[in-house]
């Protein structure tokens, strides 16, 4: 007769090998709840109406928090999340922002979901950059991802985060701006430019450097000449299909390229049949969500 433990034991044999085939490891099961802290200012931007004359003012950068609960209170890895959006619309409240930032908590890291300045903030940009509207709100998302990663390595010790474990996730626009951070030497794309110093909260000095990170059908065309051996362990992800002009296909493979050429540890998942946004692309059963999680707990976490 089987007892009750041994029924207990089978049934979480059972119940671990069925994940498994699915695509679902033991050790990615949800463990803390999750505390939500929104609109934390995280730095401000320089702004104007579009109308002239120019008056410049400062708009404030928020972020939303999601902590795991009951976590340790040092040495916990951070993730730090950028929306999508064509640099005009969407936010730190996109629906895969928010339900990756829940995740990736329940797992253990502290996350951080964030807002930058867009289009209809009309922010100033240097140089060729400054030629129209979009591209100098995607020069102003890079300057406002880095402060965001200033921001976190400088409050590490409040959000009980390691300030060397600090990993950032771009889908799309978000990944435009976020490879930037990623490679770019960390006095680049500081300012707004000349005449645009960085301001008092936004952490100066602070290194906006980060030490993993996914890359979610965006380009990188822009960064690949500043790339070098010391930059982070990287994950893409991007649909075979996205003829996107600013973020094709083709945009991945070139970044998989100088990653394999620099020696860089990387992750390139071609999602085959899909267009831009493969949020539902799987391999062997695993979701993006738990391959990126497999990636960070290798190249972040170190487990």
């Amino acid at each position: 007769m089987m007892t009750c433990r041994n029924r207990r034991t089978l049934c979480v044999a059972i119940v671990a090998t069925l994940m498994v085939v699915a695509g679902c490891p033991s050790n990615i099961l949800p463990t803390y709840t999750v505390l939500v802290t929104k609109d934390v200012v995280y730095g401000v931007g320089y702004v104007t109406d579009g109308a002239e004359p120019v008056v410049w003012t400062f708009k404030d950068l928020l972020l939303d928090v999601y902590e795991p609960e009951g976590a340790p209170a040092t040495g916990n890895p951070a993730l730090i999340l950028v929306h999508g959006g064509s640099f005009a619309e969407e936010s730190k409240e996109q629906e895969e922002m928010v339900e990756y930032a829940r995740y990736f908590a329940q797992r253990g890291f502290v996350c951080f979901s964030i807002d930058y300045r867009l289009v209809n903030d009309w922010p100033p940009a240097p140089g060729y950059w400054d030629v129209v509207p979009l591209t100098s709100a995607a020069h102003a998302a890079m300057v406002d991802v880095k402060a965001a990663v200033r921001y976190v390595r400088a409050n590490a010790a409040a959000y009980g985060v390691d300030p060397d474990k600090i990993a950032l996730l771009g889908e799309s626009a978000g990944a435009i701006a976020g490879v930037t951070v990623a490679v770019t030497n960390p006095h680049e794309y500081e300012t707004d430019g000349p005449g645009f110093p960085v301001p008092e909260p936004n952490n100066f000095g602070v290194s906006p450097r980060v030490q993993a990170y996914v890359h979610l059908w965006g380009s990188a065309d822009h960064v690949l000449l500043s790339m070098s051996a010391d930059d982070p362990p990287t994950m893409i992800v991007h649909g075979d299909d996205d003829d996107n002009p600013a973020t094709s296909f083709g945009s991945s493979e070139r970044f998989h390229f100088a990653l394999e050429l620099l020696n860089i540890p990387h992750e390139f998942y071609e999602a085959d049949g899909f267009g831009h946004g493969a949020w539902d692309y799987r391999l062997r059963g695993q979701g993006i969500k738990s391959l990126a999680l497999d990636f960070l707990e290798e190249h972040l976490v170190g487990s």
